[in-house]
Formats: structure tokens, C-alpha cells, sequence
């Protein structure tokens, strides 16, 4: 079959390898859309968990074509998508309910080869099933799910009022997922007018430019600071600057993936005084049923969130877009386009 390979990285190319083999508690799948995410770029680049070589893709979705002797949930013919998220159940966080901190977590796409491909094999736990959904709408139940996780992790409260640096997928995810938690404000901040255009059609309350009046606009729209910020840009220094506009007593969620070696500076002081809580979020944990169900009621509307959809031969394309931050959104790869 036809997949993208990571060999090492920086080195990736479009190969020809073996059909994977199915066990009997996997599931073959034939992939339909695979999301193209920024830890795709991130593995690319050797800056992330993960083995080598490796076919990526971690979001995706597409049609069971066989299933191993032990598999009960789903048959041929079901259309699914996968929770990348492979947890020991051994470990402490296992045995504590927090497997996304598991001491042996694993991926597909990240150590186990994932989405890119024309064909996938997954462990039945791992699938759901996504009746009513499409292909490209089961291919973002992984960033929605993640998105459900951060935004537990910070607990967003009725009356909450929010303000999101990044108009990305994820920082659109997020905002829809504030909105529906019952934020009473909703204000997103992106180098881009088009996606601050779109975080408006979204239901953004404020959507500013992150130009040098951006410190002015924020004061005028909340003197005393936003009970939650959340950065879903991975920059450090939009990071660092998140503090600026937090209100006292308020929440910091760090979403986006900022370079491992990273560093910003923090007063430990203005943590103490002003009661400061930061928030980290990794992964999904158990949130890709909830995100379904957010997704078919269109809670979340995830189809304006896609900008392109390619074929696996154009994957070099997607992946200096991505790299490049060319003005894109969500990137889907359908491998049978």
C-alpha cells in the first residue's frame, strides 16, 4: 500500500510497504481523511515523542474493512474513526484514571504507524464508531477531543470571560467549546485578518489584530483582566505575555506545543499574590465519545475549520504549508483522492 514515512527525522518521503497485518483484536481500516496537525510537523522535525521511521497521522477516520477473530464492537462496512491514545493500565496515572500521563504512553502515528496511509490497523479500543458523520468530520474528533480535555483541565465557568491568542483549528475548537460551556465572552487574537474573519463567523465576540495597539484593545475590553487565557499558538513569547491579561484569581491554559527547549520567565510572586492557577493539557483522555456527540449535534462546527484536502501525493504540499504557516487551516489528506 501507498504511505508517508517519516524514516528519520527531516527525512520523510511517499513509499510503497507491506498491507499491515491484523490481529485478533485489531481493526483494518480503510483510511478516508487523515488531519494534518502542527505535532505532525513537530515529529517532522525531531522536536516530539516518538520512533522512527514511522507513517504519521494521528486524526483520522475511514471505512472498516476487516477485523481481527476477537473484535465484537464493529464489522466490515461501519464507518469509524480512532483515539490515537495507547495507555499501559499498569501504571500509576493508569491506575489513578490519568492514562494520558501514562508512564508508557504510546500514539499511532507517533510510535505506532497511523493515518497517512491508504490502510490503517488499530486495536478495536481504539475505534469508534461516527454513524451520521462524515469521513472529514470523523477526522477531527482527535483535535475535539483534545479540545474537550484542555478545556476540563481549566474548567471554564458560566460567566467565564475568555480570551484565546491563535485562530487556528485548535484555537477555534477551543473557543466553540468555551461558548458552549457558557462563557460570557469569547475574545481571539491572530496575526491573520482571514482567520479572525472566520473566528467571527464562529461567534467570536472580539476578534483583534496582534498588532502594537493589541495591549490597548484588551484593556479597553476588560480593565481588570480575562478570567481565563489560553495560548493555542505554541509561541513562547505569546506564552510569556499571557500573564499581562489574566485577572487575579484567574486561569492560564497552555494548549499550544511550544519547542521542548523553550523557556519564559515567571514571577513567582505574582503567581503567589495574585492566586494564579496555570494549567498544562496533553492529549485526550476518554473525550473522543463526547466530541462525537459535540460534533453531530454541531456544537462544534468543524467543516469551516478545513481549508485544504489533499491527496498522500500531495502530502509535501501540506506539510510546507503547515511548516510555513501559509495562511491554512485544517489540511485533510484523503488518501483515495
Amino acid at each position: 500500500m501507498k504511505a508517508i514515512l517519516f524514516d528519520s527525522p527531516g527525512k520523510v518521503g511517499i513509499a510503497e510497504v507491506a498491507d499491515p497485518a491484523v490481529g485478533p483484536e485489531d481493526v483494518l481500516i480503510a483510511v478516508k481523511a487523515a488531519g494534518v496537525c502542527g505535532t505532525d510537523v513537530h515529529i517532522y522535525e525531531g522536536d516530539f515523542i516518538g520512533t522512527y521511521p514511522i507513517i504519521p497521522g494521528h486524526e483520522f477516520a475511514g471505512e472498516v474493512m476487516g477485523t481481527g477473530k476477537a473484535v465484537q464492537n464493529v464489522r466490515p462496512g461501519d464507518r469509524v474513526t480512532v483515539d490515537p491514545a495507547i495507555f499501559c493500565r499498569k501504571c500509576s496515572f493508569c491506575r489513578e484514571n490519568r492514562e494520558n500521563l501514562c508512564a508508557n504512553f504510546k500514539g499511532y502515528g507517533v510510535h505506532l504507524n497511523g493515518g497517512f496511509a491508504e490502510m490503517a490497523v488499530v486495536k478495536e479500543e481504539n475505534v469508534y464508531r461516527i454513524d451520521g458523520l462524515s469521513y472529514l468530520e470523523g477526522a477531527m474528533v482527535e483535535p475535539v477531543g483534545c479540545g474537550i480535555h484542555g478545556i476540563k483541565q481549566a474548567r471554564v465557568d458560566m460567566g467565564d470571560h475568555v480570551l484565546i491568542f491563535g485562530c487556528g483549528p485548535i484555537g477555534l475548537i477551543l473557543m466553540q467549546l468555551c461558548r458552549n460551556s457558557g462563557a460570557a465572552s469569547l475574545t481571539m487574537v491572530d496575526l491573520i485578518q482571514e482567520k479572525l474573519d472566520l473566528a467571527n463567523k464562529l461567534g467570536a465576540t472580539n476578534a483583534l489584530l496582534a498588532d502594537d495597539d493589541l495591549p490597548m484593545k484588551l484593556e479597553e475590553i476588560r480593565p481588570e483582566g480575562f478570567q481565563i487565557v489560553v495560548d493555542a499558538t505554541g509561541s513562547p513569547s505569546v506564552v510569556q505575555n499571557m500573564f499581562k491579561y489574566v485577572r487575579d484569581g484567574g486561569k492560564l491554559l497552555f494548549f499550544g506545543v511550544c519547542p521542548q527547549r523553550a523557556k519564559i520567565e515567571i514571577s513567582p510572586y505574582d503567581v503567589y499574590k495574585r492566586e494564579l492557577k496555570i494549567y498544562g493539557t496533553f492529549s485526550l483522555l476518554h473525550t473522543a465519545p463526547p466530541a462525537i456527540e459535540m460534533i453531530r449535534e454541531r456544537k462544534v462546527n468543524v467543516e469551516a475549520l478545513v481549508s485544504h484536502r489533499f491527496s498522500l501525493d500531495e502530502f509535501m504540499i501540506a506539510l510546507k504549508m503547515m511548516m510555513e504557516r501559509a495562511g491554512s487551516m485544517k489540511i485533510i489528506i484523503e488518501p483515495a483522492r
